[in-house]
Order: structure tokens, then C-alpha cells, then sequence
């Protein structure tokens, strides 16, 4: 496989949920690293690039399935000539006891031979800072955030050192906030410390951009990296300090223009406000999931809902959603997986009919486990993928007969106008050169 490639990848990303792999392809993109995105793992590498990302759906299945599809990623990236992977979850850590975070590292370290593998969920575009071990979202911990009241990965504990070692085997340690902001050369020192004390996995702090440039500085030599795509976003850096990266080009996404639609899957308050605001102006459409799970047709009315929508020229957004306390009484009667199934089973047949044959072209996607659900299963022959712009706007391009413009928005993130601005800017072509010095782009680095 290497043979036929005109050189090796440098990096290789492999993401347990959909939305959190486009948008870490998406920042390498914006970067200016040429960069290609697939959610099967045997799809071809295009020659060009020098970052290829495959994105799984392994944040809330059997650990031991989840291990599998992982390790088969990491060795079809390898095969590629690979120099690093990097394992990329959510900003908040997403996992349940049993893992699959700490399981599938502990896969990819040993495959690797990684001695110490850091983990930075951070993200401090929003405010997901890691203090002393601690999670916060602004001046918020985790535990006291709505995420405790996620359907999949309610996270309960604010310790991130201790989330990782319950679904761990092997010691986790942690690297402070004052090793950190001494810069690259202390953290490369602490992580040589705690390896001669026998700790394989460490938790690093993160507060400011600052930190994660110097985190990515740190551990750009490093076999494996896992965390947040946001410290991802600062290898480049070092690739081209090293020669790795020749000058880099603009990033360009086609138009493409059709009827509009969004799917949200997503129960995230964030997606809820986010369709509250759509609505103004356009109509949304909520599913009952009581009536999915009661067996009722309710995909014909959404279809004529879209169909009336469509024929006057009209976007339209359509979710399976429920109060926190009637997803709770689901899940309850039905089982959690049973309840996520049937919502994802809907939204995908609907997806695939409103494409086929209603002509949706453009589509956003609200929710990792819902996108993760409806891609795959879509004829995608190649995915072109548009530059990072901000939280909440990546999007690509994906190849079928036709063209869809597509967006995987995660479910607790993005602007109050998501939904309309991307929908609006996937008409329009996109040619951005690379954000070389500055990130987040458009944004001041603290």
C-alpha cells in the first residue's frame, strides 16, 4: 500500500464519532495540510494527502467491538506509512465506566509501543478547560453541567483522572497546569518522569490556546496523541518547523445548491435552542419518539412536511426529540440502546429518502451518534472537506451519483444560527488560505 503513495501520511486521525472527525479533518484542512475524511475504513487514501481521518461510531458500543474497529483503523493508517495516530473523543470526555476511551487507547498504545500517551479533551474555543484533573465548561464543572443528564454518556464526575482509570488498567497520572505553562520542554520533562514511575496514561491540564500549542509542541514526536481535535489543530505547527509540510494551499469546497433540509438526532440543549432559533424563520418539524417507539408511521408526515416545504423553496428542519423526563421514561420501559436505535433507524431512512427522492442537497446533521447512524449507510464514493471557520461551521462535500453538501454539527455545539448560516453558505463556493500563525481562526489566542 505505502509503494503506490507518493509519500507517507504524516498523521492519522481515527475518531469515535462522526461530527468530531470532520471537525478535526476540517481544522488539518484549515491548517493548510492536504487532508482526507472517510467513514469506512477500507476506503482508498487519496495520493495527495498527508493526513487522513477515519470516523467510527465506537463512543457508546461494546468496548471490545469498539477495540476492534479501532485497531483496524489504526493499522489501515499504518499501512499508509502513519507517523502518528491520534485518537480524537469529545471535549467532555464522553464515555461510560466501561469505557470506550480507556480501552481503545490501551489498544493503540500497546500496538504502537507508545510509553506515555497524553490525554487532552480541551477545547478552549468553548470555555472545556481541564484544571488539577477537573473538567469545567466555563466556570462550571462537568457534573454540575447538563451532560449528567446525557442520554448515552451521562458523565457524573468531574475527575477526569479518575473517569479514565475506572474504565483503565494500566496507572493514570496527571501533568499540572504549572508543568504546562513552563511551556514544551517541562512537559516533555514531567511525561519522562512519570514514565520512570510506571504511569502510561496522564491527564494534562489545559486552560488557554496557549497551552494546547504547547501540549501539541510536546508531543508532535509522540506515537499517539489522544484528546480534543482542537490541540490536533497545533501539530501543523511543528510539521512545518520540521520540514515536513512544503508551502501550504488554499483550502477550497465547491457550491452546491437544492432543497435544504436538518436532521437532528441530537437532544443536546444546545441543538433545542438552535432549532428554536431556525424556527423563526423556517419550519421545524419534532417527531415524538413515544410514536417511534410505538411503531407508528410517522415517516410518511415528516416526508409531506418536507415535500410542502421543498415545493416553496423553503428549508426545513425535522427531530426526534423528548423532554429530559419522557426520555428517561423511555429508556426505562425500552432500554437506553433500544430507545437510540429506533430514532437513529428513522432519521436514517428518512435521510436516505429525502435525498433520493425529494433532491436534497444540502443537509446538516445534528448529533454525533445520529450522524454516525445516517453516513455510513449513504453510496459516498469520496468526501471533500471545507476548512475550519468556528465552531460549528465545518462542512464538506460528499461525492454520490451527485453532489451533498453536508454538515456533522455535534449536538452541544455551534452558534445560535447554525443551522440557516450553513445552509445559506453551502451555495457558495469556498477558497480560504491556510491559518498558518493565529488559532482558532477569527478568534484571539489568550
Amino acid at each position: 500500500m505505502l509503494a503506490e503513495r507518493e509519500r507517507p501520511l504524516l498523521f492519522g486521525g481515527i475518531a469515535d464519532d462522526l461530527t468530531g472527525g470532520s471537525e478535526l479533518a476540517s481544522m488539518l484542512v484549515a491548517r493548510g495540510v492536504p487532508t482526507s475524511f472517510a467513514t469506512d475504513i477500507g476506503a482508498n487514501i487519496p495520493t495527495g494527502s498527508l493526513a487522513h481521518v477515519i470516523a467510527l461510531k465506537t463512543r457508546v458500543i461494546p468496548a471490545q467491538d469498539a477495540v476492534d474497529l479501532v485497531i483496524r483503523a489504526a493499522r489501515r493508517l499504518l499501512s499508509a506509512g502513519c507517523d502518528q495516530i491520534f485518537f480524537k473523543y469529545c471535549a467532555t470526555f464522553d464515555s461510560t465506566p466501561a469505557g470506550n476511551i480507556g480501552p481503545c487507547a490501551e489498544a493503540l498504545a500497546d500496538l504502537l509501543g507508545a510509553k506515555l500517551v497524553l490525554f487532552c479533551p480541551a477545547l478552549c474555543e468553548t470555555q472545556r478547560t481541564v484544571f488539577q484533573g477537573y473538567m469545567f465548561g466555563g466556570s462550571q464543572i462537568l457534573a454540575e453541567s447538563p451532560k449528567r443528564f446525557d442520554p448515552l454518556t451521562p458523565m457524573t464526575d468531574s475527575n477526569i483522572v479518575r473517569v479514565l482509570a475506572a474504565q483503565s488498567r494500566c496507572p493514570v497520572g496527571l501533568v499540572a497546569h504549572p508543568v504546562v505553562d513552563r511551556g514544551a520542554d517541562a512537559i516533555m520533562e514531567q511525561c519522562d518522569m512519570l514514565t520512570g514511575e510506571g504511569i502510561r496514561f496522564a491527564v494534562i491540564d489545559t486552560i488557554y490556546e496557549r497551552d494546547l500549542a504547547s501540549i501539541a509542541e510536546a508531543a508532535a514526536r509522540m506515537p499517539l496523541l489522544t484528546g480534543n481535535a482542537s490541540v490536533a489543530a497545533h501539530l501543523p505547527t511543528s510539521w512545518r518547523r520540521d520540514g515536513k509540510l512544503a508551502d501550504p494551499q488554499p483550502a477550497e469546497l465547491p457550491a452546491v445548491e437544492g432543497p435544504a433540509v436538518v436532521l437532528a438526532g441530537s437532544v443536546a440543549p444546545r441543538t433545542a435552542e438552535q432549532l428554536a432559533d431556525f424556527g423563526r424563520q423556517n419550519e421545524v418539524v419534532t417527531i415524538d419518539l413515544s410514536r417511534v417507539m410505538g411503531g407508528e408511521d410517522v415517516l410518511a408526515p415528516a416526508l409531506l412536511s418536507a415535500d410542502r416545504a421543498i415545493s416553496s423553496g423553503r428549508a426545513i428542519a425535522i427531530a426526534t426529540m423528548a423532554p429530559q423526563d419522557e426520555v428517561e421514561r423511555l429508556q426505562g420501559r425500552y432500554g437506553r440502546d433500544v430507545v437510540a436505535r429506533a430514532a437513529e433507524d428513522f432519521l436514517t431512512d428518512l435521510a436516505q429518502r429525502l435525498i433520493f427522492e425529494h433532491g436534497v442537497r444540502r443537509l446538516v446533521i445534528a448529533g454525533g451518534e445520529t450522524a454516525g447512524a445516517i453516513v455510513p449507510k449513504l453510496p459516498i464514493t469520496r468526501f471533500v472537506v471545507g476548512p475550519y471557520q468556528g465552531l460549528g461551521t465545518g462542512r464538506m462535500v460528499a461525492e454520490m451519483p451527485f453532489p451533498v453538501a453536508l454538515m456533522l454539527k455535534s449536538g452541544k455545539l455551534g452558534g445560535l444560527d447554525v443551522f440557516s448560516t450553513v445552509l445559506d453558505e453551502m451555495r457558495r463556493p469556498v477558497r480560504i488560505e491556510p491559518y498558518l500563525d493565529e488559532w482558532p481562526p477569527q478568534a484571539r489566542v489568550q
